[in-house]
């Protein structure tokens, strides 16, 4: 039953399906069991529909009700489902919770699911990025360590402890952690979260040293706006004016980089008006 959740979790159904199976073969009236393996069949079938809707109507009468837009409908269905004790059936409430910015209801569906299976560590990292997404910075750290506990070659993890502690202002920490997500994936995301943590720290040159190679494949306001400040925190303030008006016209409701853009202006001006004279 272990190894068969375990491969649940982890995405790998066909797996998990074969050892349910091997359970039956032993148990064959084993109810528990019939229902997970209708479930992951949901998941691997051509026709994908949500695991939620396997055995009770009011539940999928949420999923289209999702579908259409009509939050009142989705919520007012999952009430009227038989809960059970499927801690899958928990995750599926929390992902609504969390999907409508109700996070304090998500993290207590999402930490149901947990008490119901301690092995479903999912749960730990769904309830550090509600607490992230609601603004939380410290309460995303133990929630997201016990992941990492438990997923210790998780990229995605060590990336979301690098940007809460960021939030922070933790960012020798931020950094740590980051380099750890980048060891383990090398991705442009990470790479950029990398060069603003490196500018927030006022490094300026290994800032631009990897956001300006980005900025080529990557164009966003963020990649353009520290890249500017780099550039403006060596004192290149031509390179500086250009990519933060680049980072203005992607992103034109940003006081901080309107005033940072002000700034460079006046410093431009004032060096010309010092070699006219």
């Amino acid at each position: 039953m272990d190894i068969a959740r375990n491969y649940a979790v982890n995405g790998d159904y066909n797996v998990a399906i074969t050892y349910f199976n091997k359970i039956l073969a032993i148990e064959p009236n084993n109810e528990e069991v019939k229902d997970n393996i209708k479930m992951l069949q949901r998941f691997v079938s051509p026709v994908k529909k949500s695991f939620v809707t396997r055995y009770n109507p009011a539940l999928e009468n949420a999923v289209n009700a999702k579908k259409n837009g009509n939050k009142a409908g989705v919520l007012e269905n999952i009430k009227s489902a038989s809960q059970g004790n499927s801690f899958l059936y928990y995750n599926f409430l929390g992902e609504y919770y969390k999907d409508t910015k109700q996070y304090n209801l998500a993290v207590a569906a999402f930490n149901q699911a947990l008490q119901l299976n301690p092995e479903f560590t999912q749960a730990h990292l769904a309830v550090a990025l509600c607490r992230y997404e609601a603004g939380d910075y410290e309460g995303v750290i133990p929630p997201v360590t016990r992941f990492i506990y438990y997923n210790q070659q998780n990229d995605f993890g060590y990336a979301l402890r690098a940007k809460a502690y960021m939030k922070m202002g933790r960012y020798n920490d931020a950094e740590t952690e980051i380099v750890t997500a980048i060891a383990l994936n090398d991705d442009v995301e990470y790479q950029l979260l990398k060069g603003i943590i490196l500018c927030r720290k006022s490094h300026f040159r290994q800032a631009a040293e990897i956001l300006a190679p980005l900025s080529s494949i990557v164009q966003t306001s963020d990649v353009y706006k520290y890249l500017g400040y780099a550039y403006y925190g060596l004192g290149d303030y031509n390179n500086a004016l250009l990519n933060l008006d680049k980072a203005i016209i992607l992103c034109d409701d940003d006081k901080d980089l309107n005033t940072k853009y002000n700034e460079v202006k006046m410093k431009l001006s004032g060096a010309s008006a010092g070699n006219m004279r």
